[in-house]
């Protein structure tokens, strides 16, 4: 019946720990639920590491319409350091030209005149040493290399960048930039809105470069609290006004495309139409990246063999060029996913291919709810899991539940280009196991220690069971038992520290001895009370059958011992039981065992129960002072006791008196 109640008692106990589980897990899920909407961007660090590992799997080729004219470190070998004299750009420019390119992005910025030109140094020179140099033998043509590139940028379709400010109001009066020419559909946000990154300035070219290009954009670019680059801006409002970028104009003059069509869906979401082509917009008219790889994946050839006319005419005609530098010193190169030092110049020939091939990215306004939803149903799932099924079930559970979060997302990015980040779901599943488990082992823990004090109490009813039995045929060992136990754990305290007991004696086995001290004289009972309660000498055969009271305390411990195992506690109740009586020099009984062979809980014993006897009243004798106990002991040293706990008795004898005071016969 009582196990019946405590059956029950536990099945209670197990279901409130288990409500409990799932309140844990309830509430840490409802906690990382309103953590997202309060500060979404404490996990970005952990997005971001999750979308470049997205990125960098699955990578494709680049599209083959898209060349790279590298002012590179050739280039910079053979014709002097940058920036060329604009005679140079001219030049180059013009051969792109010729070649047949259908446009051509310049990623540079000629906002000041060049001093290189010779009309220029003849102007400084008369404005600082009052020298008019002629310049009549100097072809006009060759005068002003500004102009020379103005004339040059004329003759074709090139297009020139510049550069937004958002932090200076300070543009010159003379920029001429080309604005974006929007048609509007549906829910359009209005030129001038705040769906767009607002410049306050812009440093520009000269007046005369963009009036002479057949177009412009900036070459901004937005990298993230990382300084990790995975969008840019596509487009970016001035004064009321919005303006394309650096890639977008020249993708639109290569397509002739005149205007672009910008959109807003129910939700908010941006989306830029260039032709046919739904381009999807992150917030403030930015553009995820799909970069294909490391830098320098796309046809990369160097402005040097451009201006030496090494390069053949099919390598340019047909293909959209873009002008710019990989060198190293001239700090064009951006960190991104994938490449540290990825070039500036080919960000804007990996936009123009992913719109090309309509590869995009989009992060769509509804991703952030949907893994918001993610966060309560995959945090109530995984409490309810870990709170009703075993770790088996609950491991498996929450292991396919987390690998198809994962794939999910995988999945979703490669297939239809949109990240949905499993970063939240993960976190609540992750952290839902570990405070749920983190409560168990506690519980556990727990459960535990009560079963330690349960087992504990077990031993020590068992061991009082069993030393009772003493008692009832020897009614002066109840004072015996309660002494000899604390001289056990006297000596055993301090012979702990020595060497050679340290093997023997630690905390665990000391609680053990005294525990088990008791016991020493159990097989007693199996002796008649004709020998074991006379009052005179026993003879030599009574003296023999008193032997025995070893040999059945040992048997009778062996009987218990062998129902709970080897590691049972009653271990060294049997060998003090039976060993308590041997002899250091061998003449003891019941095997005769000499020294280091005695087990170090019959030595301890021996000591213990000689002492005892030797200051306790028996029917057969009479009690000794404490003084003389001493002198007996110190006399068997080497012969009846083991010298080492001599030593020890002798350290802590004074303290053998007070126990013998304290617990004397009733």
């Amino acid at each position: 019946m009582l196990s019946r109640e405590k059956r029950k008692r536990n099945i209670r106990k197990d279901r409130k720990d288990n409500r409990r589980i799932l309140y844990y897990g309830i509430v840490f899920s409802i906690l990382l639920f309103f953590l997202n909407l309060v500060k979404p961007s404490s996990t970005d660090f952990l997005h971001h590491r999750v979308y470049d590992s997205f990125l960098s799997t699955g990578t494709s080729e680049p599209s083959p319409v898209l060349v790279i004219v590298d002012i590179d470190e050739k280039s910079l070998r053979q014709h002097g350091q940058w920036p060329w004299p604009r005679y140079r750009i001219a030049t180059l420019v013009d051969k792109l030209r010729n070649l047949g390119a259908l446009s051509i992005g310049l990623d540079m910025l000629f906002a000041e005149e060049d001093r290189t030109s010779i009309h220029s140094i003849r102007k400084e020179i008369l404005r600082d040493f009052g020298v008019n140099l002629g310049l009549k033998e100097v072809p006009q043509s060759l005068r002003d290399n500004d102009q020379r590139l103005t004339e040059a940028l004329s003759r074709g379709p090139f297009l020139l960048g510049y550069q937004f400010l958002f932090e200076e109001d300070s543009s010159p009066e003379d920029c001429l930039l080309h604005p974006l020419h929007v048609n509007k559909l549906t829910r359009v946000v209005a030129e001038g809105s705040s769906a767009f990154l607002h410049a306050r300035s812009v440093s520009c070219s000269l007046k005369m470069f963009s009036q002479a290009a057949a177009g412009s954009g900036f070459f901004n670019v937005s990298p993230d609290s990382d300084g990790i680059l995975r969008r840019v801006p596509l487009i970016i409002e001035h004064r009321g006004r919005l303006y394309p970028s650096l890639a977008l104009a020249t993708l639109m003059k290569a397509l002739d495309v005149q205007d672009v069509f910008l959109k807003t869906d129910t939700s908010g979401t941006k989306s830029l139409y260039l032709n046919q082509t739904a381009i999807p917009l992150t917030s403030e008219g930015s553009m995820l990246i799909r970069f294909r790889g490391k830098g320098k994946r796309f046809d990369y050839i160097s402005a040097a063999d451009i201006l030496a006319d090494r390069i053949s005419k099919g390598r340019i005609q047909g293909k959209i060029v873009f002008v710019g530098t990989s060198a190293s010193g001239l700090k064009e190169l951006k960190a991104t996913p994938l490449d540290p030092v990825f070039p500036g110049v080919e960000v804007h020939a990996t936009v123009v291919d992913n719109i090309l091939r309509r590869d995009f990215l989009s992060r769509p306004a509804w991703a952030a709810g949907l893994e918001s939803a993610g966060i309560l149903l995959l945090g109530l799932f995984s409490a309810f899991v870990l709170a009703w099924t075993g770790a088996g079930w609950s491991s498996l559970f929450l292991g396919v539940a987390a690998l198809s979060v994962w794939q999910a997302s995988v999945w979703m990015f490669r297939k239809e280009g949109i990240f949905l980040s499993p970063v939240l779901p993960l976190i609540v599943i992750v952290g839902n196991f570990s405070v749920i488990t983190f409560f168990r082992f506690w519980r556990e823990e727990q459960r535990v220690k009560e079963r330690t004090r349960e087992l504990a109490m077990v031993q020590e009813a068992t061991i009082e069971s069993m030393s009772s039995l003493t008692e009832t045929r020897d009614p002066d060992t109840g004072g015996h038992i309660k002494r000899t136990q604390n001289y056990i754990r006297l000596l055993a305290e301090y012979l702990k520290k020595q060497p050679k007991f340290i093997p023997f004696l630690d905390d665990e086995a000391i609680d053990l001895l005294c525990k088990s001290a008791p016991l020493h004289d159990i097989g007693k009972v199996g002796v008649s009370d004709r020998i074991l309660l006379k009052p005179g000498k026993l003879t030599d055969q009574e003296f023999e059958e008193m032997k025995q009271h070893t040999v059945y305390g040992r048997d009778t411990i062996a009987v218990a011992e062998r129902k709970l195992g080897n590691t049972s506690f009653l271990r060294f109740a049997r060998e003090i039981a039976y060993t308590h009586h041997e002899r250091w020099d061998g003449s003891g009984y019941p095997e005769g065992l000499r020294g280091e062979h005695i087990p170090v809980p019959g030595r301890l014993m021996a000591l213990a129960d000689t002492y005892d006897a030797l200051t306790s009243k028996r029917v057969y004798k009479s009690r000794l002072p404490h003084e003389e106990a001493v002198q007996i002991i110190i006399e068997g040293k080497g012969g009846q006791f083991d010298p080492a706990v001599v030593d020890a008795f002798l350290e802590v004898n004074e303290d053998f008196r007070q126990i013998a005071i304290r617990f004397p016969d009733t």
